[in-house]
C-alpha cells in the first residue's frame, strides 16, 4: 500500500486526537487535507462562508465544549483572514488550531509572486498563537499536531497556527503517529500552598477572583469548596462567569463591575486571585487597585501572569484544579472569616447605577427567563450585551460566550454556530446589534445548511449606538459616521432560508424564543430598541 500523503496525515492525526468537527474552506492548495476529508467519516467538515467565520465558529466551538476547535484554510489571503478570530482566541486563551496551507516549498520566501503568496506567512502568525510553525517535510507534519494538542492538555490554553507547503500535503511519507495526548497539567507546590493556607486563615475579610483558568481546568466544585470554607464572596472575570452559580449567595459581581466591584475589593484584606492574569481592560473599568495593606494571593498555570498586574504576595503556579483541592485540605477545618458586612455587600451589589433603566432591567430579565438555564449565550458588542456583561445571570459554565478580549464585533453569529455544534442538545442563542450582526450576516447560510436551530437575536437601532455615545459624550454632542442603512432584517433571514421575525415589542420575546428553539433551523427575531452602553465617563 501507499504511504499517507501529507493531507491523510493532517486528518489522521485530528481523528486520533479526538476530533470530530472542523471548520474551513477549500483551496487549491489545501485540497489534499479535503480530499482526505472526503474519504472518511470520523470528523465532520463544517463548511463555513469566510474563514475569519470559520475561525470565530472554532472559537465558539472551543468555549462551549473545552476542547481545541480546529480550522483549515488555503494559503495566503485565505490563511490571514483568520488572524482577526486568533486574536481574541489568544486573549481569551482559547485553543484554535489553524492549519493552513502555504505555496510550494520550493518558493517559500523567494518574494517570486506564486499564487496565494504572503511572504512569510507564518510570521504573520506569530504575536496571536502560542505556537506558530511552518513545516519543512510531510514526516513532521502529525508530530507537529501532536504537540499542538499537547501544549493545550499540558499549559495555558490558546491558538496554535501550522502552515504547511501545499507540495509537502500531495507527497507521501511514512512515519510513526504520537499517541494521543493526554491531559498532564503541572500541580502546585506544596509549600506555595500551605502558605496561602496559612494567610488565607488568618484573614478577616477574604475575597475570590475566579478567571477562565478555573473553567479550562475544570475546577468548579473544587473553587465553591474554598469559597463555603472562607465564606468569601467571589468576583468573576468575564471568561470565569458559571464557575459560580450566580444565583449562590456568595457571588458577588463580574471584575469589570465598578459599582458593585470596586468597594467589595478596596475592602478585602486578602484577595485570592484563580486562574486569571487579571487583565486591563478589566482592572481600566474598575478603577482601583490593591492598596499596600492588602495581600494578593494568585494561583495560575501561566507564571508570566503573575505579579504582571499586582506583586503577588503569595504566588502558587499550577493547575487551578489541583492548587484548589490542596489549599482546601491546607486550610483544614475551621470557623470561616466574620469580618465582612454582609448588608453592604447586598448593597454594592445591587447597585446598578441610575443608568440601569427599566428598560434595560427588562430585557435583560425576559431574555434570562424565556431561556432554559443551561442555555448558551453568545454575545457580540452592542448596547444590550454591554449590560449582560455586568447583569446577565449565569448559572453553569461555558454558557456565556463573550469576546471581552479583543471586544470585536461579529463574533456572535459563526461562534454560536461552532456552539450549537459542540453542544447540540443545548439551547443557543446570539445576540448582535445590527451594526455588528452585518460583520458575519453570510454565516447565516452556514446555520442554514445544516438546520441548526440557533436564535439570533438582532437588536436594532440603525446605528452604531455605543460610538454615537462616545461621541456625544467625548464632542459636546457632535456625532456622525454611525447611523446605518439596514436592509430589512426578517426578510433578509427569509432569503437565507431562515425563518424571520420582527418583534412588536419585549413582551413578544419568550413566546418567540420558545418558538425558535423548536424549529428545525435557525430563527432571526428582530428587536427594535434603542440601549446605551453602561460605561460612566
Amino acid at each position: 500500500m501507499s504511504s499517507p500523503t501529507g493531507g491523510e496525515w493532517v486528518v489522521r492525526t485530528l481523528a486520533r486526537e479526538g476530533v470530530r468537527h472542523v471548520f474551513g474552506i477549500p483551496g487549491i492548495h489545501n485540497l489534499a487535507i479535503y480530499d482526505a476529508l472526503l474519504r472518511q467519516s470520523e470528523i465532520v467538515h463544517i463548511l463555513a462562508r469566510h474563514e475569519q467565520g470559520a475561525a470565530f465558529m472554532a472559537d465558539g466551538y472551543a468555549r462551549a465544549s473545552g476542547a481545541p476547535g480546529i480550522v483549515i484554510v488555503t494559503s495566503g489571503p485565505a490563511a490571514t483572514n483568520t488572524l482577526t478570530p486568533l486574536a481574541e482566541s489568544y486573549s481569551g486563551s482559547v485553543p484554535v488550531f489553524v492549519i493552513m496551507s502555504d505555496i510550494a516549498s520550493a518558493l517559500v520566501g523567494r518574494g517570486l509572486g506564486a499564487l496565494h503568496e504572503v511572504p512569510n506567512q507564518i510570521d504573520c502568525f506569530r504575536p496571536v498563537t502560542r505556537w506558530a510553525e511552518a513545516l519543512s517535510e510531510t514526516a513532521a507534519i502529525a508530530p507537529s499536531l501532536a504537540a499542538a494538542f499537547d501544549l493545550t492538555h499540558s499549559g495555558r490554553p490558546g491558538p496554535v497556527a501550522l502552515s504547511i507547503p501545499n507540495d509537502l500535503l500531495f507527497a507521501r511519507a511514512e512515519t510513526s503517529p504520537p499517541a494521543p495526548a493526554t491531559p498532564r497539567r503541572p500541580p502546585c507546590h506544596v509549600a506555595d500552598v500551605d502558605a496561602a493556607a496559612r494567610r488565607l486563615r488568618a484573614a478577616t475579610r477574604p475575597l475570590i477572583i475566579t478567571g477562565g483558568g478555573v473553567i479550562a481546568a475544570g475546577a468548579e466544585r473544587e473553587l465553591v469548596a474554598v469559597a463555603r470554607r472562607l465564606d468569601a464572596p467571589v468576583i468573576s472575570t468575564v471568561a470565569g462567569r458559571g464557575a459560580l452559580d450566580e444565583r449562590d449567595r456568595l457571588w458577588h459581581s463580574v471584575l469589570p463591575d465598578r459599582r458593585a466591584t470596586a468597594g467589595a475589593l478596596q475592602a478585602a484584606d486578602v484577595v485570592l486571585a484563580v486562574g486569571t492574569k487579571l487583565g486591563h481592560r478589566s482592572l481600566e473599568k474598575l478603577g482601583v487597585g490593591l492598596a499596600p495593606g492588602q495581600t494578593l494571593v494568585h494561583l495560575d498555570l501561566d507564571p508570566a501572569v503573575i505579579g504582571r498586574a499586582f506583586k503577588a504576595e503569595i504566588a502558587v503556579v499550577g493547575d487551578a484544579r489541583d492548587g484548589l483541592a490542596r489549599l482546601l485540605q491546607a486550610l483544614g477545618d475551621g470557623a470561616p472569616a466574620t469580618g465582612w458586612d454582609r448588608a453592604r455587600l447586598a448593597a454594592l451589589r445591587q447597585d446598578a447605577g441610575p443608568r440601569f433603566t427599566p428598560d434595560v432591567a427588562a430585557a435583560i430579565a425576559t431574555l434570562r427567563g424565556a431561556l432554559p438555564e443551561d442555555a448558551i449565550v453568545v454575545n457580540d458588542q452592542t448596547g444590550l450585551t454591554y449590560w449582560m456583561e455586568h447583569r446577565f445571570p449565569v448559572y453553569a459554565p461555558r454558557t456565556f460566550l463573550y469576546p471581552t478580549g479583543s471586544a470585536v464585533l461579529g463574533y456572535a453569529v459563526p461562534a454560536a454556530i461552532g456552539a450549537k455544534l459542540a453542544r447540540p442538545e443545548r439551547a443557543v442563542i446570539a445576540i448582535a446589534g445590527d451594526g455588528g450582526f452585518m460583520f458575519s450576516v453570510a454565516e447565516l447560510a452556514t446555520a442554514v445548511k445544516y438546520r441548526l436551530a440557533i436564535v439570533f437575536l438582532v437588536v436594532n437601532d440603525e446605528r452604531y449606538g455605543a460610538i454615537k455615545y462616545l461621541q456625544q459624550r467625548m464632542y459636546e454632542g457632535r456625532w456622525g459616521e454611525a447611523d446605518l442603512t439596514n436592509p430589512d432584517f426578517p426578510a433578509l433571514a427569509r432569503a437565507f432560508g431562515a425563518r424571520g421575525e420582527r418583534l412588536a415589542g419585549l413582551e413578544a420575546l419568550p413566546e418567540a424564543i420558545g418558538n425558535a428553539l423548536q424549529a428545525d433551523g435557525p430563527t432571526l427575531l428582530e428587536l427594535r430598541m434603542t440601549i446605551e452602553p453602561p460605561w460612566e465617563m
